[in-house]
């Protein structure tokens, strides 16, 4: 059906009068009225009584009426979602994340995006960097939150955060009395761990420093969640070496302490993202995740 049709058909069923009807549709009143009698032609039913004093509608035309207009309305959310689906207003993004994100960038990115893209779902999976790149390879995520550990030319990337590492302690211990703590130090200490496959990145920023303090850490515990090294911590367990953002665990008897003379070994954060699927929403990401890098509110 000729959405046409059905707009000069509902124009006329609304004034009832050929001549203000052709105005308001800005057509001359003999091209409306060959539209309709097309109209009726189409439909082999009589919309409209006509005299020459009056118009009405039939029984069948104020039944067409509406599910016209039903049709009409239809048609104009489909055409207002399509426009925003190409202005990456509506959507579904699924966006990949290492553990730490939550302490420090994850918040606010998601707060933006949940303000200036109320229409875009998100869907958020907690990875460590090797599963994002599997991920982002197969279309499993759209954007992965990551470590620049990594180097593939197909992917777009986009430097969000770093930070300073601290050493978290148990309340009491001896270099909790110390401004800055440094490495020598930490010698004989047990260290609170994750698992080889997800502390990669972390052996990759202290390997030299633990080479120049001329020893290796201890493991005292291994465990996969930065919550859970804070807790064993505060239990006396042993130290960790953690982003300055995870500070915000104010977790009772645990006091974080900065890495004296280790400026130079941060906690980078990266976005990524495949640069043959960049979609309407993922440029959308990327421009608030670019604002957001850069300082802005």
């Amino acid at each position: 059906m000729d959405q046409r049709l059905l707009s000069f058909f509902v124009t006329l069923a609304e004034e009832l009068h050929f001549v203000r009807a052709a105005e308001r549709l800005g057509v001359t009143q003999p091209a409306l009225s060959q539209q309709i009698a097309k109209l009726e032609e189409t439909l082999a039913v009589k919309l409209f009584e006509r005299t020459k004093r009056r118009v009405a509608l039939t029984d069948a035309g104020r039944n067409f009426q509406d599910d016209a207009l039903a049709i009409l309305r239809q048609l104009d959310l489909a055409v207002a979602g399509a426009r925003r689906a190409a202005e990456g207003q509506i959507g579904r993004l699924t966006i990949g994340f290492v553990e730490a994100c939550p302490f420090n960038i994850l918040p606010v990115l998601v707060s933006r995006l949940s303000r200036e893209l109320p229409e875009v779902s998100l869907i958020l999976q907690e990875m460590v960097t090797k599963e994002q790149i599997e991920a982002l390879r197969s279309g499993r995520i759209d954007v992965g939150l990551l470590r620049p550990m990594f180097s593939e030319p197909g992917l777009g990337t986009l430097p969000l955060f770093r930070e300073s590492y601290m050493v978290a302690l148990p309340a009491g211990h001896r270099l909790t009395q110390a401004a800055a703590v440094p490495l020598t130090a930490l010698r004989e200490e047990r260290f609170i761990m994750t698992p080889p496959g997800k502390r990669r990145y972390v052996e990759g920023r202290f390997r030299a420093a633990f080479r120049r303090a001329g020893f290796e850490p201890q493991v005292a515990q291994e465990v996969h969640q930065i919550h859970t090294m804070i807790g064993l911590v505060a239990g006396g367990i042993g130290v960790a070496l953690v982003p300055q953002s995870v500070s915000r665990l104010n977790l009772e008897n645990v006091v974080y302490r900065p890495l004296k003379g280790l400026d130079s070994t941060v906690s980078e954060l990266v976005a990524a993202w495949p640069l043959d699927r960049e979609t309407p929403v993922l440029r959308r990401f990327v421009a608030i995740a670019r604002s957001i890098a850069a300082g802005e509110a």
